[in-house]
């Protein structure tokens, strides 16, 4: 546990005082990353320092999910057992063994970070979003928070923002299919996060498609090999 201590001291060392970013809180229900209440954060995802900065940022207890395949790699497998990630497998929806474990652990007051895209986008639009988030905010009761982050961390001099929503909770309504209504929530937080994403980036009024128009991301020939 030692060491797991001295690896989290030094990411919290290094956002704090070397990436130093700037966090915008665009509404009174959410003005720290200390939350008083667990809740769900969801946030866009671009680096694989995205999920660093999360879980050195916000300092109430939380738990945050990865992909199975990252969390069986053994370079990775070690730290982030330590750290109570809990692995999806995000190439079947079928397979809920998250849940339960999920469940556990917001019941012993942990929030939990979830990036619902399932993996990086670079190419500056976002990925369709896994609606498994959804139904654990419907199921728990649990607030979503939303985050955008810019994904900037190697520009010299710039410091990474990011935007900040309020609680929000995904109700259980009455009439609708499941299946629907998650998709149809899903949607909604991704435009969500897109919006807190170009307000982190400046860029205002940036239309990004809904998930079904939005095209596949072209990964050069160099990132594949």
């Amino acid at each position: 546990m030692l060491a797991v201590k001295v690896v989290e001291y030094i990411v919290r060392f290094k956002v704090a005082f070397l990436v130093r970013p700037k966090i915008v809180f665009n509404d009174a229900s959410v003005q720290s990353l200390r939350f008083d209440e667990p809740c769900i954060v969801i946030a866009n995802h671009t680096t694989t320092f995205d999920p660093l900065m999360l879980l050195a940022l916000i300092k109430s207890k939380r738990n945050i999910l990865v992909a199975k395949d990252w969390y069986e790699m053994p370079k990775f497998h070690w730290l982030l057992k330590r750290f109570n990630a809990i692995p999806i497998n995000r190439y079947n929806p079928l397979d809920a063994s998250w849940l339960s474990v999920t469940k556990k652990n917001i019941a012993n007051g942990y929030s939990i970070i979830i990036f619902p895209e399932g993996k990086c986008r670079e190419d500056g639009l976002l990925n369709e979003f896994k609606s498994g988030f959804a139904m654990l905010a419907r199921s728990t009761g649990l607030p979503v928070v939303s985050i955008g982050i810019d994904g900037i961390y190697n520009k010299r001099g710039h410091r990474p923002v990011l935007c900040v929503s309020g609680k929000e909770k995904i109700e259980r309504v009455k009439g609708v299919s499941s299946s629907e209504y998650l998709t149809e929530k899903s949607e909604y937080f991704r435009q969500k996060v897109w919006n807190l994403k170009q307000q982190a980036l400046g860029q205002m009024g940036a239309i990004l498609p809904v998930a079904a128009e939005t095209p596949e991301e072209i990964i050069p020939e160099e990132s594949k090999s």
